[in-house]
């Protein structure tokens, strides 16, 4: 019996615990689909969790519940809940599965070997729109290591090896890990050149009065961006609603109305031009984080020292740097490379326009009240 067995055992015969719990132990894999079952409650659930079929998840369900000769889920509809047995033993796997993992973070953090899987998770539009375009370096320095990335608005738990590493760009509240802050992502306003020729310049001083704005849906709902167009955007239209930040960008550049974005993403895009300079209470900290147990293997070191290299090297840009610095002050107007893509009356006339588009909004509340 190795040392991992027998704290495992440990565990499972704790002296005066329910008499469940004083038997022989069982298969740890078949307690690892009770928990995950526990956790998602469905078979459904639960095989997508463990990446099996749900006929794998109910078999080794029954396979359990007749070793330990008791029911540890009530059948619902709908949904499985832990019986008193059940219940009881949930505390302990999941110590189990505590001392298993930290096992399994322990041994890889040791390897010294550049080659293996590191998955890192990251929102979406951060890995597509500025991590993988940049990876082909990786590879060739690393040819060994396979790197899975794991795009999701969700944080991933890294003590239950969800992931190795993760992008965050909200500061983590674990205590038990380990984060770093490597750069910071400036946010503004953009509209596409077909839509500012055809509405002209938006005004923040009447609501953006008369012109059109991408909203959002669901739990994109409770962004700070959403909270930003709801407090700035009072005279303008919601047009269409996102859920994602692709589909923010997508839609401005379609021109079907202003978008928030991240500069690096509005100020590289063809056919997109920012309207304001960074708004400071959307700005976003990115930060590296890892569970202290892998800070150290090879693989994920070399992993994180590249993501850095990468974030590093383009902080102006993700700050919003370059068109931000050559703000004049103006609504709408951008120095440098920018301004000249609008001629000034050009300017002049969309300004006009939004100043006509705002009367004849008051005019008709006025008529309505």
């Amino acid at each position: 019996m190795n040392a991992l067995e027998a704290a495992m055992r440990k565990r499972w015969s704790l002296p005066g615990g329910p008499a469940i719990l004083q038997g022989a132990m069982p298969d740890w894999n078949d307690l690892r689909y009770f928990l995950a079952i526990s956790r998602e409650g469905t078979l459904a659930a639960a095989s997508r969790a463990l990446k099996v079929d749900a006929t794998t998840v109910g078999r080794r369900l029954t396979v359990l519940e007749e070793e330990l000769g008791t029911r540890l889920f009530d059948r619902t509809p709908g949904r499985l809940v832990l019986t008193a047995a059940g219940q009881g033993i949930r505390g302990t796997v999941e110590e189990m599965e505590a001392s298993v993992l930290a096992v399994e973070r322990r041994a890889g953090g040791e390897d010294a070997r550049l080659e293996g899987v590191v998955r890192v998770t990251t929102t979406e539009a951060f890995a597509v729109n500025h991590l993988l375009p940049r990876f082909g370096v990786f590879r060739e320095r690393h040819p060994g290591i396979e790197v899975q990335f794991l795009t999701d608005y969700g944080a991933l738990d890294l003590a239950r090896r969800e992931a190795d590493l993760a992008v965050r760009l909200t500061r983590p509240k674990e205590a038990s890990l380990v984060a770093r802050k490597v750069g910071e992502i400036a946010i503004s306003l953009y509209a596409s050149e077909g839509y500012l020729a055809r509405r002209g310049l938006p005004d923040p001083a009447v609501g953006f009065a008369g012109h059109d704005v991408i909203g959002y849906v669901d739990a994109a709902a409770k962004w700070p961006e959403a909270r930003w167009m709801g407090e700035v955007a009072t005279s303008a239209r919601v047009v269409v609603r996102c859920n994602s930040l692709l589909s923010v960008v997508a839609a401005a550049g379609a021109g079907v109305g202003l978008g928030l974005m991240p500069c690096f993403q509005g100020d590289t895009a063809p056919g997109l031009r920012r309207l304001l300079p960074p708004v400071a209470a959307l700005k976003r900290d990115i930060w590296l984080v890892v569970h202290p147990d892998l800070q150290q293997s090879a693989r994920v070191r070399a992993v994180m020292d590249f993501l850095s290299e990468v974030i590093q090297r383009d902080r102006p840009l993700l700050a919003g740097g370059g068109l931000a610095s050559e703000w004049s002050g103006e609504v709408g107007s951008v120095g440098g490379a920018d301004a000249r893509k609008t001629p000034a009356g050009a300017v002049k006339r969309g300004k006009a326009a939004s100043r006509a588009r705002a009367g004849q909004a008051r005019r008709g509340k006025a008529r309505t009240s």
